[in-house]
């Protein structure tokens, strides 16, 4: 590494191919537990498996929820960086993004089959159809930002909508 180099996030500099450490977390974590190696609908079949092990994993405390969705919101940004590292772009492969998206939609949701199905529904069509502004403006943000970013927004954006309907049923 030379002097002018920027050191990535995983050590190495920019653009440089992680090393064995790093292509495992990639492998794992960057593909959202494998759901990322599958040859289509990657990022539905991750925020399908997300909510299952939301239910099954993470307990019904908010402020877990809610620790659980930010930690996932951060990791997200360097495993998604590792990913494009490599595999390019904005890889399909990195799914770790839907996980970290998702789990927004989820904070605080009950645990209602009707509810967990408009949450995962909702945050595929706000990840799938971006906004414009989205689009533009934080998809292309650099370094697993625009990765992870226009999820989170998805998530939000599903979690906005969710309200009056958790209203309704409640």
């Amino acid at each position: 590494m030379t002097a002018y180099s920027k050191a990535s996030v995983t050590g190495g500099p920019a653009g440089e191919r992680p090393g064995p450490l790093g292509r495992l977390l990639a492998w794992v974590f960057s593909t959202g537990l494998g759901t990322g190696l599958v040859p289509r609908g990657q990022g539905t079949l991750a925020s399908a498996v997300f909510v299952g092990l939301w239910v099954l994993l993470v307990p019904r405390e908010t402020w877990v929820e809610l620790a659980v969705a930010v930690l996932l919101n951060l990791l997200s940004v360097p495993l998604s960086s590792l990913g494009e590292r490599l595999w390019g772009p904005d890889p399909g492969r990195v799914t770790i993004d839907e996980f970290a998206g998702q789990s927004i939609a989820l904070i605080a949701l009950p645990r209602e089959p009707l509810l967990l199905l408009a949450a995962f529904i909702l945050f595929r069509l706000f990840d799938v159809f971006k906004l414009p502004v989205v689009r533009r403006r934080v998809e292309t943000l650099p370094g697993g930002w625009g990765v992870t970013l226009d999820d989170t927004i998805a998530g939000l954006l599903a979690r906005v909508l969710l309200v009056p309907l958790i209203l309704l049923l409640a």
